[in-house]
C-alpha cells in the first residue's frame, strides 16, 4: 500500500462523512488539488480503512480526445448493479440523477467516487449538480476529485464547484503540498538532498516519490521523473505497460489480455514495481502523468499498431463503447472506421442530450469521412449544426449549415433543401443575422408548401413566427401564428405547438395586450408538463421579459427563483443571463438601483441578445444620478444592435437616450431620438417604448398622439391627468416615474417629487425637474438645503460607504469584495463621487470630502442619520 503522509485530517474528514451517511445524512465532498497531490492515494486509503463497512463504487473521467457522455455515471450505475436502467438512455437529467441515487441507495451505506472531474462532460456535471441537491437525506457520500489548477480551462466545472459550495451538504477538501519534514522523511533514506527535492518538486507528493525512487539523483525533468521507474522494468513488462498506456488510465484486465496475450507475469512485475496499480475491478497507473509519459515515449508506428490492436480487442470482446472505438481508430489511422464509430458515438450522445460531445464526434466523422455520399454528408452537417448551435459554437454551426444548403441545392429533394434552410434560419438567428434568418425560414416554408410534409412545414412556420415576434412585426407574427398552430396540431408536434404559443404570447405582449402574459403562462406550464427543455427555457425567458416590460414585479419575484434553478440544472447560460436582465429592469423601475446594477453586471459576462439592455440599465442609473459614464453606456447599448432590424430593444434604448438628453437639458437630442424610435417600421406598435417615446416628446414641448396600446400610467400622464398618473405609477411600484409625473402638478406635489428624487439618489433628475418647472413658469422647489442634507457632500449612502474605503486606500477590487458589489458598480460610484466633489483624483476627492465635513479629518466619516 502507498505511504500516506500528512493526510490524517483529510482522511478523518472523509471518514466522518461516511459515518454521517450511515445515519442517513449524505454529502458531496469535493477533493481538489494539483496533479500529483495525492487525490487518488487518499481515496485508496479511505477504501482500505473502510474495509467492507461501506460499498465503495468508482466511476472515472478520462482524457479521451472526445469524452464519452455520462461515462462515470454509467460506471457508477454498473458498479451499483443498475447498468440497464432505461433512464441512462434518455436526455432527462432529472430522471437519470433520481435513478442513479436509487441504485446507490440500494448499496447503502455507499461511497460513490467520480475521479478526475476536470475531464468530465457537461452531462456528468449536470448529474453531479442534481445529486448534490438531493443527497443530504441519503445514506450516500459522493466524492468528486478534480485538479483545481485546471479549473480555468473548464468553465462548467469551475461554475459547479463555486455554485455548490454554498450548500450545507457540500464540503471541500483541498490537498496541500508536503511539508519540509515529510519530504525529509521520504528523501533521507535514499541519500537525496531534502532541500533540493523540496525546491524542485514544490512538495508535490508524486514528484517527491518519483525523485526519491530515482535512487537519490534528481531527474532533469518531470518527464524523466515519470519514466525513471518505468525504465527499470524488463522487456515483457515494459511491453505490457506500453499497451496499457495506449488503452487509457483505467485498463480492464480482459482488454489488456486481448491486446497483450500471455502478459500475466509482466503485469505482476509492473504492479510490484509500482508503475501500475490494481483497484480490484481495473488496472491502471499510479498517476496520469506516468501513463502520458509512457504513451509519449512509444514510437509513432508502434503506437499506431497498439491502437489498432485495442480496436480489434474491443471488437472481439463486444465492447460497444463507440466514443472509445472512434478515439483508438483515429489514432491507428483507420479513418473510415473512425468516421463510422464517431457518427454512432454522436448519435448516442444526442440521445442523452450531450450536445457538446455530439458536436465533437460529428466534427471527427465529417473530417475523416471522405467517402460520404452527398445526402449522407448533408444529414451529418445538419446534426453537427444543431449540436454546436445549442452548445455555444454558433459560428461553426453557421459554416456547417451553409455547406449543407449549398450541397442540397445541387440536386437534393425539396424536403432536404427545406430542412437545410430551417437549420440555416436557426444558425443565422443565433448570430443576430435576423433578416437572413427570416428569409431562410420563408424560403423553407415556400418549398414545403409544394409537398405533403406537414411536420416540416410546421417547424418552418414556427421558425418564421419566432423571428417576427422577437425582432420584427408583432402583428405579422400574430397572423402567422394561427396557421403554424394549426399545422403543429395536425402533425401532433407538442414542441412546435408550445414554441408557437410562446412566440404568439410575446407578440401580443409587445402590442400591450394582456393575453400575452396569459399565453406565456400556458406555454410554460405545457413545456414543463411535456418535458420540453428548450421550450421551457424560452417560456421562462419570455415570461420574465414581458413581466419586466409590463412592470409586473410580482411575476418577476415569483418566477425568477425557479428559473435560475432550472437554468443552473440545464447549464443554460444565455437563459440565466436573460433572467438577470429582466431582474435588472424590474429593480430599476422599483428604484432599487444598486441591486439593478448588480444584476446588469452579472448579465454582461458573456455576449447574448440582452447585453444591450443590461447596458441600458447601467446607463439610465448613471444618467439619473448625473454620473459621467451615462452617455457612453447608452451609446454602447445602441451600437450593440448594429445590423439588427429595429425592434423592441431599439425602442427601449432610444427612450433611455431621449431621457438622458432631457435630463441634461438637450431637447433637440431628445426629440431626435423620439423621431427615430417612432419612425421605425414597427415603432408605434410596441406598447411600452412607443408610449415612453411619446411622453419624452411631450416633455420636450412636442405633442404626439397617445398610442392606443399605451400602459395605463403613461396614458394618464399623456392625457394630462397628473394626479391619476402619480397614483398609477405608485401602484406599479415605480417611484422615479411617479416623481416625474408631478412635473405639471401643484406646489405640494412638486416638493414631494423633488424629495423623492433626492431619496433615490437621482441628483440629475432632481435638477432637471427644478429646471423644467422654472422654464414653464411654475414654482420651482429647491428641495432640502445643503445644510439639512444627511450628507455634507450630497453623497448617497452607498457612495459614502465607498468613499470611506477610498479614504483607507482600498482598490476597487477590495471595495467590491468588502461591500459585496461588482467592480463595475464600484467604478461607477467612484466616478460619481469625483463628479460630486469636483475632484480629478481619488486623493483629491478624499481631501475635498474632509474639507466639506463628509469625512472626519482623521478616521471614519460622520454617521449618517
Amino acid at each position: 500500500m502507498e505511504r500516506l503522509l500528512e493526510r490524517d485530517d483529510d482522511l478523518a474528514a472523509l471518514e466522518r462523512a461516511v459515518a454521517a451517511a450511515r445515519d442517513g445524512s449524505g454529502s458531496l465532498v469535493f477533493v481538489g488539488g494539483e496533479a500529483g497531490i495525492g487525490k487518488t492515494t487518499l481515496l485508496r486509503a479511505l477504501r482500505a480503512r473502510l474495509d467492507d463497512r461501506a460499498a465503495f463504487l468508482v466511476g472515472a473521467c478520462e482524457p479521451l480526445s472526445v469524452p464519452g457522455p455520462l461515462q462515470p455515471v454509467r460506471e457508477l450505475a454498473a458498479a451499483a448493479g443498475a447498468a440497464q436502467l432505461p433512464e441512462l438512455e434518455g436526455s432527462d437529467r432529472f430522471a437519470l440523477a433520481h435513478a442513479l441515487l436509487g441504485a446507490l441507495r440500494s448499496r447503502a451505506p455507499a461511497v460513490a467516487v467520480i475521479e478526475d472531474a476536470h475531464w468530465a462532460d457537461p452531462g456528468t456535471l449536470d448529474v453531479v449538480r442534481l445529486l448534490a441537491r438531493r443527497i443530504e437525506d441519503e445514506p450516500v457520500v459522493l466524492v468528486v476529485t478534480y485538479r483545481d489548477d485546471e479549473l480555468a480551462a473548464n468553465d462548467a466545472m469551475a461554475l459547479l464547484v463555486g455554485d455548490l459550495m454554498t450548500s450545507p451538504a457540500v464540503r471541500r477538501i483541498g490537498l496541500r503540498p508536503l511539508s519540509d519534514d515529510a519530504i525529509r522523511e521520504l528523501a533521507l533514506p535514499s541519500g537525496a538532498d531534502p532541500e533540493e527535492v523540496a525546491r524542485m518538486t514544490g512538495g508535490n507528493p508524486f514528484l517527491v516519490v518519483e525523485a526519491v525512487s530515482a535512487g537519490g539523483t534528481l531527474p532533469a525533468s518531470v518527464r524523466a521523473a515519470t519514466l525513471a521507474r518505468v525504465k527499470r522494468l524488463g522487456p515483457a513488462a515494459r511491453g505490457v505497460v506500453d499497451a496499457a498506456a495506449v488503452i487509457g488510465q483505467r485498463v480492464p484486465p480482459l482488454v489488456l489480455a486481448a491486446v497483450a496475450p500471455g502478459s500475466t507475469d509482466a503485469v505482476e512485475e509492473a504492479l510490484a514495481r509500482g508503475v501500475m496499480t490494481d483497484d480490484r475491478e481495473t488496472l491502471g497507473f499510479r498517476h496520469e502523468l506516468i501513463r502520458r509519459a509512457v504513451e509519449d515515449s512509444i514510437s509513432a508506428p508502434r503506437r499506431g499498431e497498439l491502437h489498432a490492436r485495442v480496436v480489434a480487442a474491443l471488437r472481439q470482446l463486444g465492447v460497444a463503447d463507440h466514443a472509445r472505438l472512434a478515439h483508438h481508430a483515429e489514432q491507428a489511422g483507420m479513418v473510415q472506421d473512425a468516421s463510422a464509430y464517431a457518427a454512432t458515438a454522436a448519435a448516442e450522445a444526442e440521445r442523452v442530450g450531450a450536445l457538446s460531445e455530439a458536436g465533437l464526434q460529428l466534427e471527427r466523422a465529417l473530417r475523416l469521412g471522405a467517402g460520404l455520399e452527398p445526402e449522407e454528408r448533408i444529414e451529418m452537417l445538419l446534426r453537427f449544426a444543431r449540436a454546436t448551435n445549442f452548445s455555444g459554437r454558433m459560428t461553426d454551426a453557421l459554416a456547417a449549415t451553409e455547406e449543407a444548403v449549398a450541397l442540397a441545392r445541387s440536386g437534393s429533394s425539396p424536403l432536404l433543401q427545406a430542412r437545410t434552410l430551417v437549420m440555416l434560419a436557426a444558425a443565422k438567428w443565433s448570430v443576430d443575422a435576423v433578416i437572413e434568418a427570416r428569409d431562410a425560414a420563408l424560403a423553407a416554408a415556400e418549398l414545403l408548401e409544394r409537398t405533403s410534409e406537414v411536420a416540416e412545414l410546421a417547424r418552418a412556420r414556427a421558425a418564421y413566427v419566432r423571428m417576427e415576434a422577437v425582432a420584427f412585426d408583432p402583428d405579422v407574427a400574430i397572423d402567422a401564428a394561427h396557421r403554424a398552430l394549426h399545422l403543429a396540431t395536425e402533425a401532433g408536434l407538442d414542441e412546435v405547438r408550445v414554441d408557437v404559443t410562446i412566440s404568439l404570447g410575446l407578440a401580443y405582449a409587445h402590442r400591450g395586450h394582456p393575453q400575452g402574459g396569459e399565453l406565456l403562462g400556458e406555454a410554460l406550464a405545457a413545456a414543463l408538463a411535456h418535458g420540453l427543455h428548450l421550450q421551457t427555457i424560452r417560456a421562462y425567458v419570455n415570461r420574465l421579459g414581458v413581466a419586466a416590460a409590463e412592470r409586473d414585479h410580482a411575476t418577476i419575484d415569483r418566477f425568477s427563483v425557479p428559473a435560475f434553478a432550472l437554468f443552473d440544472d440545464y447549464q443554460s447560460m444565455p437563459g440565466h443571463d436573460d433572467v438577470c436582465v429582466s431582474n435588472a429592469l424590474s429593480l430599476l423601475d422599483r428604484g432599487r438601483w444598486d441591486e439593478a446594477l448588480e444584476y446588469a453586471a452579472r448579465a454582461r459576462h458573456r455576449w447574448h441578445g440582452g447585453v444591450a439592455l443590461a447596458l441600458t440599465v447601467e446607463g439610465l442609473v448613471a444618467a439619473r444620478r448625473g454620473e459621467p459614464p451615462a452617455q457612453a453606456l447608452l451609446d454602447e447599448a445602441l451600437t450593440a444592435l448594429d445590423g439588427v432590424p429595429d425592434g423592441w430593444r431599439h425602442g427601449l434604448i432610444r427612450a433611455a437616450l431621449a431621457e438622458a438628453a432631457w435630463l441634461r437639458g438637450d431637447r433637440g437630442a431628445a426629440l431626435a431620438r423620439v423621431h427615430e424610435g417612432l419612425g421605425a417600421p414597427f415603432g408605434r406598435r410596441l406598447a411600452r417604448s412607443a408610449a415612453e417615446l411619446a411622453l419624452w416628446s411631450a416633455r420636450c414641448g412636442e405633442s404626439v398622439d397617445v398610442p392606443d396600446n399605451a400602459p395605463v400610467p403613461l396614458a394618464l400622464e399623456l392625457s394630462g391627468d397628473w394626479r391619476g398618473a402619480i397614483g398609477a405609477w405608485r401602484g406599479r411600484d415605480a417611484p422615479y416615474e411617479a416623481a416625474l409625473a408631478a412635473l405639471p402638478g401643484d406646489d405640494r406635489a412638486a416638493r414631494e417629487a423633488v424629495a423623492a428624487l433626492q431619496r433615490l439618489g437621482a441628483a440629475a433628475a432632481a435638477r432637471a425637474f427644478v429646471r423644467e418647472r422654472a422654464a414653464s413658469g411654475r414654482h420651482a422647489p429647491r428641495g432640502p438645503r445643503r445644510s439639512t442634507l444627511t450628507n455634507a457632500a450630497g453623497l448617497t449612502r452607498r457612495e459614502q460607504e465607498v468613499l470611506t474605503h477610498v479614504a483607507r486606500g482600498a482598490t476597487n477590487g477590495a471595495i467590491a469584495q468588502a461591500l459585496h458589489l461588482s467592480e463595475r458598480t464600484v467604478a461607477h460610484h467612484v466616478s460619481a463621487i469625483l463628479a460630486k466633489l469636483d475632484a480629478p483624483t481619488r486623493t483629491a476627492a478624499v481631501a475635498a470630502a474632509r474639507s466639506a465635513g463628509a469625512l472626519a479629518k482623521d478616521g471614519p466619516p460622520p454617521a449618517l442619520t
